[in-house]
């Protein structure tokens, strides 16, 4: 009597419908909803490890070629990062004084307390979170995440602070001096302003960064916005809201409000007496005459046109949707005009910002600063 011969070999035919049957399987599984995707239940510890285990090696890998640049114990740096830390993070995360609430702790994953976290990534690592997210964890990318990866450095240097922090300090970075309002703590917005100025909880929300004054606070963390052109103070807030200028930090604060509110907002900071840059670091007197010229005479040899017929100062009367840039901290415009010389769009800006970006663009760095350096020795006065 002959045996059972089993033939195992494997055609291309038989490896087809064995892939279709476990196709059809897990369609069938799915549609069935067996499968339990309540947060009620969370995950098996096997698969909360294994998901743990596949994030750790992804960040750790992806992150293998970034620098992490020298200046993360700026102050300036360390206090941009709190503030928007305390709008956009803190209602996840925590935050020192003030703790997760009882929802977060129901996702899965739960976003963890970052305090004893952060010690166990590296800089890179953290600052690849920031710009990136986490799949499947809640953890959203930066808004302008190619864009702007100087404001997702700002996170990762305040996020270096963060462990051991108590919360009479983080208060200081994240709320300011005046420790005004609450981070995204609005009521229900209205779809106008009451009156002509901007809601009490609207401005207190970008007092905590810009002050009341428009003054900003922790030196050059922030700009100067006193007495800035209203028609640029609201074409600015606009193009944030629209996604036109790229910020993670302000498209958060000015996408949740409605136009009337940020028209009051820009009418309010517009005017605000003008003041000057707050600590601002005194600047080369040579550096200071060579950025003059530039931007009286500009630069025919680079293209680079007169700063002073748009930006003053001139005598005669300028669009107002151009900002005054005289008193504004050197550091910042050195940063701005940085953004729009990238070869991608990396700032945006209001409708005339295709003029800007085209002279920009030709800018070298040293009349980068020289030009910086000239608008911040000048003296801050009201625009017409």
């Amino acid at each position: 009597m002959k045996g059972w011969r089993v033939d195992f070999l494997v055609t291309p035919l038989r490896a087809g419908l064995a892939a279709a049957a476990v196709a059809a399987g897990v369609l069938a599984f799915g549609w069935s909803g067996l499968f339990n995707v309540a947060a009620t239940s969370g995950h098996w510890p096997i698969t909360d490890w294994f998901l743990h285990y596949v994030m750790i090696n992804s960040v750790k890998t992806r992150s293998l070629a970034i620098e992490t640049p020298g200046d993360l114990d700026d102050p300036a740096l360390i206090a941009r990062g709190a503030g928007h830390f305390a709008a956009g993070c803190a209602g996840c995360h925590g935050a020192p004084g003030r703790p997760r609430s009882p929802v977060i702790r129901e996702m899965v994953p739960t976003a963890p307390d970052l305090g004893p976290k952060v010690p166990t990534w590296e800089p890179k690592h953290l600052f690849w979170i920031v710009k990136n997210g986490v799949k499947y964890a809640g953890m959203p990318a930066w808004v302008s995440a190619e864009e702007r990866e100087d404001e997702a450095w700002a996170v990762t240097a305040f996020l270096l602070k963060l462990p051991g922090m108590d919360a009479d300090s983080y208060r200081s970075l994240a709320f300011g001096a005046e420790q005004d309002g609450a981070a995204n703590g609005f009521t229900a917005v209205k779809p106008e302003p009451q009156g002509a100025a901007p809601r009490e909880d609207v401005l207190a929300d970008c007092a905590r960064c810009h002050g009341r004054d428009g003054a900003g606070r922790d030196n050059a963390a922030f700009p100067v916005i006193a007495g800035q052109n209203e028609a640029y103070l609201f074409d600015a807030l606009k193009a944030y809201a629209d996604g036109r200028r790229h910020s993670g930090i302000m498209a958060t604060a000015a996408a949740r409000l409605p136009e009337p509110e940020l028209r009051a907002l820009a009418a309010h900071y517009a005017a605000q007496p003008p003041v000057a840059a707050k600590g601002a670091p005194p600047v080369e007197a040579a550096l200071v005459a060579a950025g003059e010229r530039i931007a009286r005479e500009g630069d025919r040899g680079a293209g680079t046109p007169a700063c002073a017929s748009c930006h003053g100062p001139s005598p005669m009367a300028r669009n107002p949707a151009y900002p005054s840039l005289a008193g504004q901290h050197a550091a910042y415009l050195e940063s701005q005009l940085r953004l729009w010389e990238k070869e991608h769009d990396s700032r945006g800006g209001g409708p005339f910002a295709g003029v800007m970006r085209k002279i920009a663009f030709g800018m070298t760095e040293e009349q980068i600063k020289a030009v910086s350096a000239y608008y911040a020795s000048l003296p801050r006065e009201r625009t017409p």
